[in-house]
């Protein structure tokens, strides 16, 4: 679901800002707002630019690094309107933005790709820091759909699905059951 109304996604953008409550610089905001495809990168554009204006976010300066932040106002507007935002919507994103910045904060990317192959499709995924690969997994899957949820769910828990490697692999599988 893509967010088209200017309303919606300068509320949107206000939400993750208010729920992420650290300064950040312009391109995190970007890939945080954009990263689950709900807001393009010409409306996110258009919209920061008009909080700017309207004061609801603001620019700080952190060790000579451009940063921003919700002011009073936008916290206070957001307060009252983001009911107007799809609950799932919400949780997605925010899901999506602190793992974004967990990830950023390591260093550690994630990497996935889906491959034809053989009359079936190789998964194929990955977490790498600056230094090395953590993480690195291929397999072979017959079904299209099954390859792609494998692939979206690896998306979404990366983290978690490293953790649980490791857990089966050092043979203290009681992390599966404790999740």
């Amino acid at each position: 679901m893509e967010l088209t109304d200017k309303f919606e996604i300068k509320v949107f953008i206000l939400y993750l800002l208010k729920n992420i409550g650290e300064p950040l610089d312009i391109t995190t905001i970007g890939e945080v707002v954009m990263m689950d495809a709900f807001v393009n990168y010409f409306d996110f554009s258009i919209c920061f630019s008009d909080l700017l204006d309207s004061r609801q976010v603001e620019e700080i300066e952190v060790e000579g690094e451009k940063l921003y932040v919700i002011s009073e106002t936008g916290a206070l507007m957001v307060g009252e309107v983001q009911s107007a935002l799809y609950a799932g919507v919400k949780d997605k994103a925010l899901r999506s933005a602190q793992r974004l910045l967990a990830l950023k904060r390591t260093g550690n990317r994630i990497n996935s790709s889906l491959t034809e192959c053989g009359g079936g499709y190789m998964l194929t995924v990955s977490i790498v820091d600056n230094e090395k690969t953590l993480l690195k997994l291929e397999t072979y899957v017959t079904d299209e759909d099954y390859a792609k949820r494998m692939q979206a769910n690896f998306n979404e828990r990366a983290e978690i699905i490293y953790k649980g490697a490791m857990a089966l692999l050092s043979g203290d599988v009681n992390f599966i059951f404790d999740e």
